[in-house]
This record gives structure tokens, C-alpha cells and sequence, in this order.
């Protein structure tokens, strides 16, 4: 194995994910899990580092199991509309959660307004920008973001970064995310799914075409107890 990235140009979102997964037993390294989730319990196979062009983010978006393969869906639509209200719209916590996505996305900014408000307003006034990027790591998660396991678990998803390209179409915008880990197998359609949600409605608050997506990792990966699930729905063979 080389320590080149992965690169691939998808259609949709489960087209990614498809490819991902198949290519993922060529491509990645074993990792012990020495911290986070699983930590001594469970292996990684993970990519060096990944990067993925997806055209049209909002057809196709869960992956479909082969009829009778018993296999179960990695996700589903209504799962991926929950995630967007729960987890990327609303902010309010649950009893000892310690943050959510949607609570650094709509984090108050100290002259009023929320992180989401301040991109919305760019993207609607001045489109042609670089700055509508929303944060959602701090450096202080690394000692206060605690895991429902009680173990540190500082946000896998760090940064949403919004930028409005002029296409034929007119003024479109497209989104790419960074994850410092990323589970490909149940996470990344949840995710992307619920990401395109997010970017559809930023779409057509702020005036703008909706486009296409980009995601980048160096830390995607399936858990050993994924593989064998991996390998049946793409056929591959053993180890």
C-alpha cells in the first residue's frame, strides 16, 4: 500500500459510496485502535487519505442493497431528514450531550446572529466570497468533548465551507467538508445526505443554483466488524 490519497468523481452520493467501499480493500491499511471510539476492542481498515468529487449530490442518495442479499442498508431517507432537523438544525442538547453538530452551526456570534445566519448572509449579499465557512471544532474539544462512553470524542465532521461558483446555470453552490474520522460505511451517506440537505436549504435562502459537494478525509475508514458486511456487498474476496 502507497500513502497516496484516493481520489474518486461520482455521480451521486451512493455512487461514492459504492466505489469507496469496493476500492477500500486495495487501497487502505489495518490501524489498531489505540484512542476513540473502540479503543482496544476494534481495528480500522482506512484510507491515507481520501478525496471525493460528487456531481449530483441530491439524486441517489442512499446506497440500495441487492435484492436478497439480506444485507442491511447503511442508512435510509427518513434517517438522513432526522439527522438534518436534529443534528444539523437544531441546536439544543439532550442531557449529557456535549455538543452537536448543529450546536457549533449555530453557535451565537458575539454581534448577534449564529455561524449559519452570518453564511446565509453572505452567501445572500456577497456571493463571491471565501469566508462562508462554518466552523465546527475548537481547540478546546480535545479536553471537554466527552463521548456518551464517557471517552473524549472531539467532532469527526471539522468544517462546512459554502462557495458560490458561476456556472451556465448562474450563481451555484457547491460545499465541501473536511472529517478528521469517518465511518464509511453507516456515516458517510448519514452525513453527506444530511450535509446536501443543509446546502439545498442555504441554496435557496440565499438566491443561489444548488451544485455539487467535495469531501475530504484522512481518516476514512470501516470497522472490522463492518468488513464482512463490505465484502459481500461488493463481492470481493477474503483476506
Amino acid at each position: 500500500m502507497t500513502m497516496v490519497p484516493f481520489f474518486i468523481h461520482a455521480k451521486t452520493i451512493s455512487d461514492a459510496w459504492f466505489q469507496l467501499i469496493y476500492n477500500l480493500f486495495d487501497h487502505a491499511y489495518e490501524q489498531k485502535i489505540q484512542h476513540g471510539s473502540f479503543e482496544g476492542e476494534q481495528y480500522r481498515l482506512q484510507y491515507p487519505g481520501m478525496a471525493v468529487y460528487i456531481e449530483l449530490p441530491h439524486l441517489d442518495i442512499v446506497p440500495v442493497m441487492p435484492p436478497g442479499s439480506n444485507i442491511p442498508p447503511p442508512t435510509s431517507m427518513e434517517y438522513i431528514e432526522n439527522y438534518f432537523a436534529n443534528y444539523l438544525m437544531n441546536p439544543e442538547l439532550e442531557e449529557n450531550e456535549t455538543y452537536r453538530y448543529s450546536s457549533r452551526i449555530h453557535h451565537p456570534m458575539p454581534k448577534g446572529g449564529t455561524q449559519f445566519d452570518r453564511v446565509v448572509r453572505m452567501l445572500k449579499e456577497t456571493p463571491l466570497t471565501n469566508q462562508a465557512v462554518i466552523e465546527i471544532a475548537t481547540p478546546e474539544d480535545l479536553d471537554t468533548c466527552f463521548g456518551n462512553d464517557g471517552k473524549l470524542d472531539p467532532p469527526c465532521l471539522r468544517l462546512i465551507d459554502f462557495k458560490a461558483v458561476p456556472t451556465k446555470e448562474g450563481l451555484t453552490l457547491t460545499v465541501s467538508v473536511y472529517f478528521r474520522s469517518w465511518d464509511l460505511w453507516a456515516g458517510f451517506p448519514t452525513n453527506l445526505g444530511g450535509i446536501e440537505l443543509l446546502k439545498q436549504y442555504i441554496a435557496q435562502e440565499a438566491g443561489l443554483e444548488n451544485g455539487s459537494m467535495y469531501a475530504y478525509s484522512a481518516g476514512a475508514h470501516i470497522y472490522g466488524y463492518q468488513e464482512e458486511l463490505a465484502r459481500l456487498r461488493t463481492l470481493r474476496t477474503g483476506k
